[in-house]
């Protein structure tokens, strides 16, 4: 996660967070808790889709393959995204401004002039294709991330939040391309989920100029185009989990073959423990909006909107995939044995 943080800010110059006392000398403009929220956001989201996928498991699973990345690029949106709309309001860290700085200090940041020392990387830094950070300690973003993020709704970029869920997207994939078979029977080794990390700064990528393609070839604000992507990709993992269950029903009344997989025991059995993680943030970042402002202005009603709106949403998910679908699951199970009996 650390590597993450510190790429996403030194190629693309995206954001600078109220950064601690500690970090300025490894990768300034992070913050502990910022980097510490990562692991809360990618293990409920990996492991609530995993209960998901484990539901709908049988011989054949090529669409849950095919959902699975959605799937947990959808949860992480829903969980992050609480925190990400109300950061700028409330001085959680600085977005790009006009001149897209997101940072000056010339005790903090003039030691990390011309940074990274990558000679490959000199001629994108002349044409402001990756972050720079100049002599007098001036952090201005990339030229490519700036268009992203111009378009502002309550000060927060609306592409902001979409960066959760390419991020979820990317650490599935990762684990799909490390072993996909390895995703419907265990919650995943830890050295694969080390390595889809590892792999996330090129995957997330993808959906983002899938996104932004879409967006501009349609000639659509991304105050349309982002819930119009979100919307796409929730309709996809809709669909290719009925067409997962069509096929399951087809092949079980064509064969007598029984094929037995060992599933993790976590994922069959409720799981409150996975469900208050996110009832807990999402409980401690709504407040912000309510009783502990650490800002002055007057909070927009359409944000408090916005965020309580999707705070529900994302908690209900969660409640289905901690309680819900383990109950639906182990009783499709039993009147499969039955009828096999």
């Amino acid at each position: 996660t650390i590597v993450f943080e510190h790429m996403s800010l030194f190629l693309g110059g995206t954001h600078c967070h109220a950064t601690s006392s500690i970090l300025p000398r490894i990768t300034p403009c992070s913050s502990i808790n910022s980097i510490l929220f990562y692991v809360p956001w990618i293990y409920t989201s990996i492991e609530a889709a995993l209960r998901i996928i484990i539901q709908h498991k049988h011989n054949n699973n090529t669409f849950l393959i095919i959902a699975f990345p959605f799937l947990v690029g959808l949860l992480q949106f829903g969980f992050g995204t609480v925190y990400e709309m109300q950061g700028p309001i409330n001085n959680f860290w600085k977005w790009p401004d006009e001149y897209g700085i997101i940072a000056q200090s010339s005790t903090l940041l003039s030691s990390w002039n011309n940074y990274p020392p990558i000679s490959l990387l000199n001629d994108a830094k002349d044409l402001q294709e990756v972050a720079t950070i100049d002599i007098n300690g001036i952090f201005r973003v990339s030229k490519h991330a700036g268009g992203a993020l111009q378009q502002r709704l309550y000060k927060f970029p609306i592409f902001a939040p979409y960066f959760h869920f390419a991020f979820g997207f990317a650490w599935a994939m990762g684990l799909v391309l490390l072993g996909s078979n390895s995703i419907f029977t265990t919650a995943g080794s830890l050295k694969n989920i080390m390595l889809a990390g590892l792999m996330t700064p090129i995957l997330f990528l993808f959906p983002i100029w899938i996104t932004r393609g879409m967006s501009d070839a349609l000639n659509l604000p991304y105050s349309y185009g982002v819930p119009l992507s979100l919307l796409v990709s929730i309709l996809l993992v809709l669909f290719l989990l009925r067409r997962n269950n069509n096929k399951q029903t087809t092949t079980t009344t064509t064969t007598t073959t029984t094929t037995t997989t060992t599933t993790h025991p976590s994922l069959t059995t409720s799981d409150p423990l996975l469900f208050s993680i996110s009832f807990i943030m999402h409980a401690f970042m709504v407040s912000f909006l309510f009783y502990r402002k650490v800002t002055t202005t007057i909070i927009p009603f359409g944000l408090l909107l916005l965020v309580t709106s999707t705070s529900i949403i994302h908690l209900s998910a969660q409640y289905y995939c901690c309680f819900v679908c383990c109950t639906t699951s182990n009783n499709n199970n039993a009147k499969s044995k039955s009828k096999s009996k």
